[in-house]
């Protein structure tokens, strides 16, 4: 595809909140670059949907296992590479790249959720020896990572799939809720990707939103 479709059929994308589809009053077009056709259109979201998101984001207590994130990441891999086709035809409306590029970033989304998936089992903790000096004692002290719970990702219009997984794969491999808040140039296809992350095969409690301005997703 180099070039949009006469017929193209116009796609609106609500915000994601809470796994909410949410609409606003005002819209934000998204045009093909090749010829600045309307391919799509996302709610202009205001202040007050920000805040219930971050409000979300704020209140969410980690309890995933790693073995539950795993699954959810490596699921999350599993379902972009099935809908490749459909996702990277939105990509190259959204952003104006071809077939072949378009194919190559759900290409690169589809590794970062794998490997997110992949390190998610590793233990990040340390343990350390005390008696390594005279005035040392015969004991152990260990350090433990802890989620930072809340997280905000601003990601731009050139890998509109591909930057987004880099936000939101650490996140979940990391027991973290992040809001994420793409460009309004392509903001769609953070959108769909929100919703194969709410597919009750992904994860047990996801959190898409959008906030303020332009079209966002988030993810627990």
């Amino acid at each position: 595809m180099t070039k949009a479709e006469p017929a193209i059929k116009v796609r609106h994308e609500p915000m994601r909140i809470a796994g909410e589809k949410v609409d606003a009053d005002g819209v934000v077009e998204v045009r093909y670059p090749w010829d600045n056709t309307v391919v799509g259109t996302v709610p202009a979201g205001g202040a007050e949907h920000a805040r219930r998101a971050f409000e979300i984001a704020a209140a969410y207590q980690p309890k995933l296992t790693r073995y539950e994130r795993q699954r959810i990441l490596l699921r999350t891999a599993e379902l972009l590479n099935a809908r490749k086709d459909e996702i990277s035809d939105l990509v190259t409306l959204e952003l104006g790249i071809s077939k072949q590029d378009s194919l190559y970033e759900v290409g690169r989304a589809f590794d970062v959720f794998t490997l997110a998936g992949q390190l998610a089992i590793h233990d990040d903790g340390q343990v350390f020896s005390c008696d390594l000096t005279p005035h040392g004692k015969a004991r152990k002290i260990f350090t433990l990572r802890e989620p930072l719970t809340a997280i905000s990702a601003i990601t731009p219009f050139n890998h509109p799939l591909n930057m987004v997984s880099h936000k939101i794969a650490p996140a979940i491999a990391t027991n973290n809720c992040v809001v994420v808040k793409p460009t309004e140039l392509t903001p769609m296809t953070a959108l769909v990707l929100a919703d194969i992350l709410t597919k009750p095969a992904c994860r047990p409690k996801c959190s898409p939103s959008s906030p303020a301005g332009r079209p966002t997703s988030a993810t627990r």
